[in-house]
């Protein structure tokens, strides 16, 4: 008897002990609208039939379950309907789910049931799923407690996305739209950071065909860098041209002073502060070395001396082309004047000629009708008098041939008025 209860608590003992669900990871972060699978397997007693097989979401703060795969399709909560596939298979409970979202963040359990009523059993922890909503955005982790980065400074940049990080795959880094190609882990650590690194940063999965990502600036502050000064326009600067120095230069924060200097022989002169200097009339005065000095908050650094150089005019070709010019605009103020005058002349003559012929025209008129007066034959009946019209100098056409002599009649008198007139004229 004592053997028998021996044998029996062994027996129980093996059948207990093979009651299990094992799951791997026990934890995982995956990308928002992405599948997740649950690796999942379970084993129990010789001698059960598996009826029932189940995975629920544990409700936080509840003890109620989410049933997202049922072996009874009808058991299956509405939003996970449609979005599961179960492995089905010989103690194989593997589970994969689709179009994950946030609202899927949680902890997975599985559950199977034997045709007996104690042949029940929950693989305890479960899997837990936590999701990583897009984009992807870059930290900065700095020495300094305003979170500014000095040049010099060690900083560390992080790749995450809002809940947690999947680590489904290599990362990728970019600077500036471009990839770095020896960044691959989810952190990039730059011992002592250099103006150079200045830049736009953004990360992502190296094997994800959805990266969205947020750029972020790492604002590395330096002093002045490459302190130079251009010229405008380049090339050969003449006596007379208009010329304008610039002082640029990188730095961060801006610059905020800027120096100028000339260098005459051996003494040195402050000539202005502003970021450019403008030359409107080039002389030899302004010939010589130049040189500016940029400032920031961080400190200042002076540019490489440049030499202006200006060309001298040619001065015998100079005055033996503002001779000529001269020349040239006395002779055509002569021509012109000249010009003037004749026209000048040709209309006094003109209105003199008109003038004297209406003269002799109006002479010769009085004349002849003053010797016809005289004549006896004014004591006739009929006095008249011929008018001899000089030739016209207009170019007026002539009507007909006999405008060339003019007969002008007087009004007819009876006797007794003539002798009256004549009578009248000798008192």
């Amino acid at each position: 008897m004592f053997h028998i209860s021996i044998l029996m608590h062994l027996s129980l003992s093996a059948a207990v002990a093979s009651w299990s669900v094992l799951y791997s990871p026990e934890s995982t972060c995956v990308l928002e609208n992405s599948s997740v699978e649950f690796s999942c397997s379970f084993d129990f007693p010789d001698g059960y039939r598996i009826v029932t097989s189940k995975w629920f979401k544990q409700q936080d703060g509840s003890q109620e379950r989410m049933f997202v795969y049922h072996s009874n399709n009808a058991e299956i909560h509405q939003r996970y309907k449609n979005r599961t596939t179960y492995a089905n298979q010989d103690r194989n409970c593997s589970l994969k789910l689709h179009n994950v979202s946030k609202r899927d963040i949680g902890r997975y359990l599985f559950r199977f049931e034997t045709s007996y009523s104690w042949g029940k059993y929950t693989g305890p922890n479960g899997v837990g799923l936590n999701v990583a909503v897009l984009p992807f955005r870059v930290t900065v982790n700095t020495q300094k407690p305003n979170g500014e980065v000095y040049e010099g400074d060690s900083v560390t940049l992080r790749c995450s996305t809002e809940n947690c990080t999947p680590r489904q795959g290599p990362f990728v880094w970019f600077k500036n739209g471009l990839q770095l190609p020896q960044a691959t882990e989810q952190k990039l650590r730059l011992s002592s950071v250099s103006h150079q690194d200045f830049g736009i940063y953004s990360c992502g999965l190296n094997n994800s065909d959805r990266i969205s990502t947020n750029e972020t600036l790492l604002d590395v502050k330096y002093s002045p860098k490459n302190v130079l000064i251009t010229i405008f326009p380049s090339g050969e600067i003449a006596e007379g041209d208009s010329v304008t120095l610039n002082c640029i230069s990188n730095a961060n924060p801006a610059l905020t002073n800027y120096t100028w200097f000339k260098i005459s022989d051996t003494n040195v002169s402050y000539i202005g502060y502003d970021s450019k200097r403008i030359l409107r009339t080039v002389g030899q005065k302004d010939a010589g070395q130049y040189f500016c000095v940029a400032m920031n908050d961080m400190g200042s650094q002076n540019s490489t001396v440049i030499e202006l150089k200006v060309k001298v005019h040619d001065r015998p070709h100079f005055l033996l082309f503002t001779t000529a010019a001269l020349l040239f605009g006395t002779a055509v103020t002569l021509i012109i004047f000249s010009l003037m005058k004749r026209r000048k002349q040709f209309i006094s003559k003109k209105q003199f000629t008109e003038t004297t012929t209406t003269v002799k025209f109006t002479e010769e008129i009085y004349e002849n009708l003053r010797k016809s007066f005289q004549s006896e034959e004014y004591f006739t009946t009929l006095i008249y008098a011929d008018l001899m019209l000089p030739p016209s100098s207009s170019d007026r056409p002539r009507h007909n041939s006999q405008e060339d002599s003019a007969v002008i009649y007087s009004i007819l008198q009876n006797k007794e008025e003539t002798e009256k007139i004549t009578e009248q004229i000798k008192q």
